[in-house]
This record gives C-alpha cells, structure tokens and sequence, in this order.
C-alpha cells in the first residue's frame, strides 16, 4: 500500500511539471485530409500575416494546388497561419461558438504583421538578460499590460497582478519569467514573458506594468495591394461542375430507363 501511494505521489508530481506544455498543443485540424495526410511534412509557423494577393484578395483551398474555395478575404485582413507546406499556408479563421474556417493559401500572398519576433529580430543588440530588475518591485499597479513590442500601439494582454501570485510570479519570487529586458529610447526598461498562465509572448514595461499610452514605435509597415471585394475563380467553379454534371448524366440514365420501361 505504502509503494502504491508513492508511485501515485510520483505520477501526480510528473504530471503538475508536463502541465504546462499541455496547456499550449498547437492547433491541429482534425477534418483537412491533406493536412492529415502530409503532417509530417508541415512545420508550424502561428503568426499573423496580412492578406496580400496580387488581385486584391486572397482565396483559402482545400488543399495546395486544390481547387475547391474555403473561403475568401480582401487584402488587409489579419489571418493566423498556423502550418506551412512547402510554399502553401496552412489558415485557420476562427469564428463564434468555436466554429472556424480552414484552408491553403500561397505564402507569397501574405505579407507578415510585425510581431514579438520582428521586434527581437530587430533589436537583437539591444535586449540582453534579466537580472533581477523587477524583483524590488513597490508599486502599487493593480494590473500589468502585456504588448506585442515595446512601444506597440495597443494592448496585447491584460492580467491583474493579484490573480494567481501574477505579482510574485513576475519580481521572481516563484521562478525567472522575465528572461529578457530593453531599455527603449526613453530610458523605460520593458521585459519580456513568454509563458505564465499560458503563452503571453508579451512586453511590459517594469517602470509603470500597468501604463498606457507610450510613445509608438516605428516599425516597418507591410507593402499591400489595394484591397477588391473577392471573385470567386473560375477553377472553384470545376467541382461544382462535376457534381452538376453528374447528377445530369444521372437523371438522364434514370429517365432513360424509366422511358423504356413504359415501353
């Protein structure tokens, strides 16, 4: 009885340290037969692009090369790309009440969003590793606001610095989730959080966590083309096609042998 109970006191430990990597399983469509098909062959990407096509929209397929339309959106809009095959992006819109929009895209007609990656891209020189510059924290912020760079021009994510030891979390006091920090133009030093609580992958800046309205950074603006209200392409038109001409060719045997059975 006594080694049962140890080795459910080992399980329940092993499963409270490989809690949070289950927290955050990647998206995976279960329905998209080329997806299930070629996963070991897609790599994930999860970023933000621009819909950019060349005729003003893009248009989602049902598979590389496919040639039955998903869906279409006008240059601008913000879709996630969350897999990659090649040349061909993997989109998922998401919808209310969970329900979503899946489908392929070219790569080349999406421009990325600059994001917490560019910024580190960027500023690579700049950000160096924390050292304990939060841990003596005495303000009295009530909540931390998380951006996606400093000097973003809205708010990512907010958390209450009470809910679930935030405040202790962040001064260090229960593990480094600040591994870096940047010092901006302004001498405002922002750090870094890339897990608490699920993924943040946020800034937040450790002179006033719960500030807003910082200077805006500037940063490199996508190239798009024009956005043009969608046309659907006339090889979306193909399976449909097919299908009509089935159900023709159908009920022209049906009626066929119905004549000549009243013969």
């Amino acid at each position: 009885m006594k080694k049962l109970w140890i080795l459910c006191l080992a399980l329940l430990t092993a499963a409270s340290l490989t809690a949070p990597a289950f927290a955050d399983i990647l998206w995976e469509p279960s329905d998209d037969e080329f997806y299930l098909r070629h996963r070991d062959e897609c790599s994930p990407v999860v970023r933000g692009f621009y819909a950019n096509g060349p005729e003003g929209f893009v248009t989602l397929w049902d598979a590389p090369g496919g040639s039955a339309v998903q869906g279409q959106y006008e240059n601008g809009t913000v879709l996630w790309v969350y897999w990659q095959y090649e040349d061909w992006g993997f989109i998922t819109v998401w919808e209310d009440g969970g329900k979503h929009t899946d489908g392929w895209v070219p790569m080349d007609h999406l421009e990325l969003v600059y994001d917490f990656q560019c910024f580190a891209e960027e500023y690579a020189a700049l950000i160096t590793d924390y050292n304990g510059e939060f841990a003596d924290y005495g303000g009295d912020a009530e909540a931390v606001h998380f951006y996606e760079y400093p000097g973003a021009p809205e708010v990512k994510q907010t958390m209450e610095m009470d809910m679930m030891d935030v405040r202790d979390n962040l001064m260090g006091k229960n593990g480094n989730y600040v591994p870096k920090i940047f010092v901006d133009e302004d001498g405002r030093t922002w750090g870094f959080v890339g897990y608490m609580y699920g993924r943040i992958d946020g800034w937040f800046c450790l002179d006033e966590p719960d500030g807003t309205g910082f200077p805006v950074r500037e940063v490199s603006q996508a190239n798009l083309t024009p956005a043009q209200p969608p046309q659907f392409p006339s090889k979306g038109v193909l399976p449909y096609a097919l299908v009509g001409a089935v159900v023709i060719a159908t009920g022209g045997i049906l009626l066929a042998l119905l004549r000549k059975r009243k013969r």
